[in-house]
């Protein structure tokens, strides 16, 4: 498991969480706390999208939102 955790590391960068991204979730419309976390980090570190299995959830906001095939098709092109 450790292995495979250190390849995902190096696909991804992790970004720290901080007292003003918990008050930005905590203050959004954003329904799902985590999710509100998810969204305020990833404008937060300039991220150029957000990746996940449950995009209704981070409908309506100003980042584009993916689902894991919907990326890989995307970086296809």
């Amino acid at each position: 498991m450790n292995d495979l955790i250190r390849q995902f590391k190096q696909l991804v960068s992790v970004v720290s969480l901080n007292d003003k991204l918990i008050d930005l979730s905590l203050a959004s419309r954003i329904a799902d706390f985590e999710d509100g976390l998810q969204y305020f980090s990833a404008l937060e570190s300039n991220s150029e999208s957000i990746i996940t299995r449950n995009k209704k959830d981070f409908k309506g906001l100003n980042l584009p939102i993916y689902t894991v095939r919907e990326y890989l098709d995307f970086k296809k092109l």
